[in-house]
């Protein structure tokens, strides 16, 4: 005897994403920000300040090592996110990373002025919630939509955090 399925209606694919997806896309992102403020920290004082800060005539590039450290960090810790965006089943993950990372882009640049530990809580709750922000957008039918959305969450972020 034939098995009968029955289709979800498309029109209400956010009713889909229960609770407990979206926390634990929320802590993939915790962890995600802590493994990417960690690396940040370690090309910084490992990588960056020693190539960029060694020569006396290198000194006007010694100031955009920060930069250079947040980019590669971001963009590692993007990998690590999306392996396990994967994992979990996400839908589009590769947009759920792209928007993050351009919404997290400066990031490091706000937390400055604190200490490790506030910095990374900081960074690890800016994370979290955008993956659960950009994970819950990016969820409609339409990839038109989906992109219109992200860009416009991604517009949002970023004047947050640029504030």
């Amino acid at each position: 005897m034939a098995k009968m399925i029955e289709a979800r209606d498309p029109r209400t694919v956010w009713a889909t994403m229960n609770w407990r997806a979206l926390v634990s896309i929320g802590l993939i992102g915790l962890l995600v920000g802590v493994v990417t403020y960690a690396l940040y920290l370690l090309l910084l004082n490992f990588v960056f300040e020693p190539i960029m800060c060694r020569a006396g005539d290198l000194t006007a590039r010694c100031g955009n090592k920060e930069g250079f450290a947040s980019a590669v960090a971001i963009i590692l810790g993007s990998m690590v996110g999306l392996v396990f965006l994967v994992r979990e089943r996400v839908y589009r993950p590769l947009l759920v990373i792209l928007a993050v990372g351009l919404s997290m882009w400066g990031v490091f640049g706000v937390i400055t002025g604190l200490a490790w530990l506030p910095a990374t809580l900081v960074i690890a709750a800016a994370f979290g919630l955008s993956y659960m922000l950009f994970a819950w957008v990016v969820q409609p039918i339409s990839l038109v939509i989906a992109l219109a959305l992200a860009t416009l969450a991604v517009v949002i972020v970023r004047l947050v955090l640029t504030a």
